[in-house]
């Protein structure tokens, strides 16, 4: 069973991912995805570039309730992928391989960021854990995440919001 640290880390990398999809970014972060899963296997690495070109053809052009539901989905089914990818190695294995998915996510961040500005991120792990780069918009009740689930680390703050600009 992964920790909380690896879980948010494969949260993480599922974000960026389906961010990626079906935008000018998908060109960066395809290669650097497919090489993290190949592990160095050239084949295993062409398997996961064909899933990787699913995920972006089946997002692409793909908007509001639809779009919104249809990324959720894919999240879900690659933070799976990252989870399976951790999990059952032993100790050694998996800090080295959650080393790699942490440079990859940092990657990915730059690759995301128009012009290498910060993106913004959340991180909760749990039941019910998500990973968000970019904007968090909440439009119910108030939720007070260190209350939920302990501290909060902001790694670097949101880029502002051109709407209250």
């Amino acid at each position: 069973m992964l920790d909380d640290a690896m879980t948010a880390l494969a949260a993480e990398g599922s974000a960026a991912v389906v961010q990626a999809a079906g935008t000018e970014a998908w060109r960066d972060v395809r290669g650097p995805v497919a090489r993290w899963f190949g592990r160095g296997d050239p084949a295993r690495e062409q398997a996961e570039l064909a899933r990787l070109d699913r995920t972006d053809a089946h997002l692409k052009g793909v908007e509001g309730d639809l779009g919104r539901r249809l990324r959720g989905d894919e999240r879900i089914s690659w933070r799976t992928r990252f989870e399976i990818a951790l999990d059952d190695l032993d100790d050694g294995v998996r800090r080295a391989l959650g080393d790699g998915l942490r440079e990859l996510v940092k990657e990915l961040r730059s690759a995301l960021a128009p012009g290498g500005s910060a993106v913004g991120q959340l991180t909760a792990s749990g039941p019910g854990g998500q990973a968000v780069l970019g904007s968090v918009v909440n439009h119910g009740s108030p939720v007070n995440i260190g209350e939920m689930h302990g501290d909060l680390w902001l790694d670097r703050p949101s880029p502002p919001d051109p709407a209250e600009g």
